[in-house]
C-alpha cells in the first residue's frame, strides 16, 4: 500500500507542478477525442475531416473553458447536420439550443458529459458510463448521460436519413420528421438505457454519500451490481436484448476506472478514526475525523565524512605553507643584515676619509 501511495503522490506532485502546462494538454486531448467522435458520427463536411483543422479547434478548446469547448463541439454537429439537408440542420439547432436553456445554463461544468457518451458508444463501454458519471459528477450527470445517449441514437438517424437522401429519385418523397420520430424519439432501447443510467447514477451517488465506513466502496460494489441486474431486467421488460458478455465487461471496466479514481482522490484510512463531540451555548457539536493515507517524509541526516589521506594530505599542505613561511622570512631577515653591513661599510669608509682630511688641514697650518 506505501508504495501505491508514493506513486500516487509522486504523479499528484508533478501533475501541480506543472499544471500550468499539464492542465491544456489534457484539455487538447479531450477536445481531440471529441472532434474524432463527431467526425466518426456526424462526419458529412469535408472540412472538418482535415487534420490541421481538427488540430486548431482542438488548440482553441484547450485555451478556453470547458462550457464554450461544447458549445464549439456543438457548432460543428450543427454545421455537420446542415450538409444532409436542411430539415436536418434546423432539428439539430432546435435540439441544442433547448439543451443550452434548460440544462447547460445551470450546470455547465457537467457540459462535457454529453460528448463523452458517445465516445464510450464507439468504444463499446456503454455499459461503462453510469459508474463513471456518478463517481465524477454525481446526480448532475444523470440529464447530460441522457442527453449524450439521445445524441448518439440521433447520429444514428442521420446517418440513415442521408442514406435515403442518396439512394431517393426524389428527396421530397423522404418524410426526414416522421423517420426521426419513428426510430429515434420512439427507440425502446435509448429508452431502456436512459432509465437505467438514471437509476445506477442516482443510487449510486446516493450510496457514496451515505456517512458510513467505506461508503465509497460499497457505492461502487453496489452500482456494479445494480447496473448489471437493471439491464437484464429493463431489458426484459421493454424487449430488448442485453449481451452479457459486453454487460459484464463495461461494469468491470467502471468499476476499475471508479477505483483508480477514488484511490487517488478519497483514501482515508478508516483504523484511524477519531469521533469528537462538544459543545457551545447554542449547539451540540459532533465531528468525524478520518485520516488520509500517507506516507510521511523521511528525515534526511547529513554525516560528515573524514579520509585520514585528506587530513595527512591538509597537514603536508600546512607544514609546506609554514617552510615557505619560514625561508621568506629568513630571506628576508638577510636581506636586512646585508643592508644594514653594507651601510656599516659605508660609515667607515666616510670616517677615514673625514680623518685623512682634518690631518691634511692641521700640517697646512704649521
Amino acid at each position: 500500500m506505501s508504495g501505491l501511495i508514493e506513486v500516487r503522490d509522486a504523479i499528484r506532485n508533478f501533475l501541480r507542478k506543472y499544471d500550468e502546462v499539464i492542465s491544456p494538454l489534457f484539455r487538447f486531448i479531450a477536445a481531440w477525442f471529441m472532434f474524432w467522435s463527431i467526425n466518426k458520427l456526424y462526419g458529412y463536411s469535408e472540412l472538418f475531416e482535415r487534420g490541421i483543422v481538427v488540430f486548431l479547434l482542438s488548440v482553441i478548446c484547450a485555451l478556453v473553458s470547458e462550457p464554450m469547448a461544447v458549445l464549439i463541439g456543438s457548432i460543428v454537429v450543427i454545421f455537420n447536420c446542415f450538409f444532409v439537408s436542411k430539415e436536418i440542420g434546423i432539428i439539430a439547432l432546435l435540439l441544442f439550443i433547448i439543451i443550452y436553456c434548460m440544462y447547460m445554463r445551470m450546470f455547465p461544468n457537467c457540459a462535457w458529459i454529453m460528448f463523452f457518451v458517445p465516445i464510450m458508444y464507439i468504444f463499446k463501454l456503454t455499459y461503462a458510463i453510469p459508474l463513471i458519471v456518478a463517481i465524477f459528477a454525481g446526480a448532475a450527470g444523470m440529464v447530460p448521460a441522457a442527453i449524450g445517449v439521445f445524441l448518439y441514437k440521433f447520429s444514428l438517424g442521420v446517418k440513415d436519413v442521408n442514406e435515403m437522401l442518396v439512394t431517393a429519385v426524389k428527396k421530397e418523397d423522404v418524410d426526414i420528421y416522421q423517420y426521426l420520430i419513428d426510430n429515434v424519439l420512439k427507440n425502446k432501447e435509448m429508452i431502456m438505457v436512459m432509465i437505467v443510467f438514471a437509476i445506477v447514477i442516482l443510487l449510486t451517488y446516493f450510496v457514496y454519500l451515505l456517512p458510513f465506513d467505506y461508503s465509497w466502496y460499497v457505492a461502487i460494489g453496489t452500482g456494479g451490481l445494480l447496473n448489471v441486474l437493471s439491464f437484464m431486467i429493463c431489458g426484459v421488460m421493454f424487449e430488448v436484448e442485453a449481451e452479457f458478455g459486453p454487460l459484464i465487461f463495461g461494469s468491470f471496466v467502471g468499476i476499475l476506472v471508479t477505483v483508480v479514481v477514488m484511490m487517488c482522490k478519497r483514501l482515508v484510512d478508516y483504523s484511524r478514526k477519531e469521533v469528537v463531540q462538544f459543545e457551545d451555548d447554542d449547539y451540540y457539536y459532533y465531528v468525524k475525523a478520518i485520516p488520509k493515507y500517507g506516507v510521511s517524509e523521511k528525515k534526511k541526516t547529513v554525516k560528515k565524512m573524514t579520509n585520514t589521506n585528506t587530513n595527512a594530505n591538509n597537514k603536508q599542505g600546512t607544514n609546506r605553507n609554514s617552510n615557505i613561511k619560514n625561508n621568506a622570512s629568513g630571506a628576508v631577515k638577510n636581506q636586512n643584515a646585508a643592508r644594514s653591513a653594507g651601510a656599516n661599510r659605508n660609515v667607515n669608509r666616510n670616517v677615514n676619509r673625514t680623518g685623512n682630511g682634518t690631518k691634511n688641514v692641521k700640517t697646512d697650518n704649521k
